[in-house]
C-alpha cells in the first residue's frame, strides 16, 4: 500500500489519569478515544504542534502494513462448468458370497417405508362439576390454622424504654 503524502499517524500510548484536564482534551483533539489507537492525520503545523503538547501520552508511529493474509480469499468459488461432479451415493463394492447367492427380488432393492406413528388419543375434558367437587375435597383436608399468642405486657416494654433513654443522656 502506498504511503498517502503528507500524513502521520499519531499513536495513544500512556493513559491521561493523572495529567491535566487540558492534556486530556488536546488527546481527545487529535482523535484517539482509547489507548493504543492509532490515528492518521495530516502532516500539518497544527497537528505537530498538539502532538508535542502531549508528547508524553502519544508517539508518531509509522503507517502499519497491510497483513499479510489480508489478500487471500476465504475460500473459491469455482464456475458451475469447471466444478468436479459428486456422486450422490458411494458405489459399493460386492463381496464374493452375495455373487453366489441368487438376485434379491425388486421389491427387497426398494427402500423401506417407516411406518406411521399411531394416532394420540385427545385426552378427555374435564367437566365444571369434577372441578368443583374436587374444591371441598380439599378443604377438608386443611389443618385448622394456628391462634396467635397473646402479646405481652405493656409495663416490661416500658421499662426497656426507659433504661435504654437514661443510656444516652448521660
Amino acid at each position: 500500500m502506498p504511503k498517502k503524502i503528507g500524513t502521520i499517524h499519531i499513536k495513544w500510548v500512556r493513559s491521561g489519569i493523572g495529567f491535566s484536564r487540558k492534556q486530556k482534551d488536546v488527546v481527545r483533539s487529535i482523535g484517539l478515544h482509547r489507548l493504543n489507537q492509532v490515528v492518521e492525520r495530516p502532516d500539518t503545523v497544527h497537528f505537530r504542534g498538539l502532538v508535542a503538547k502531549v508528547s508524553h501520552l502519544v508517539e508518531v508511529v509509522a503507517p502499519s502494513e497491510a497483513s499479510t493474509w489480508g489478500g487471500v480469499a476465504e475460500y473459491k468459488i469455482l464456475p458451475a462448468a469447471a466444478a468436479p461432479k459428486l456422486e450422490a451415493t458411494p458405489k459399493k463394492v460386492a463381496s464374493p458370497v452375495k455373487k453366489a447367492t441368487k438376485a434379491a427380488p425388486a421389491e427387497a432393492s426398494a427402500p423401506k417405508e417407516k411406518p406411521a406413528a399411531p394416532a394420540k388419543k385427545a385426552a378427555p375434558a374435564k367437566s365444571r362439576a369434577a372441578k368443583s367437587s374436587a374444591k371441598p375435597a380439599a378443604a377438608d383436608t386443611e389443618k385448622p390454622k394456628a391462634k396467635r399468642k397473646p402479646a405481652e405486657p405493656k409495663s416490661a416494654s416500658k421499662a426497656e424504654k426507659e433504661s435504654k433513654s437514661k443510656k444516652g443522656k448521660k
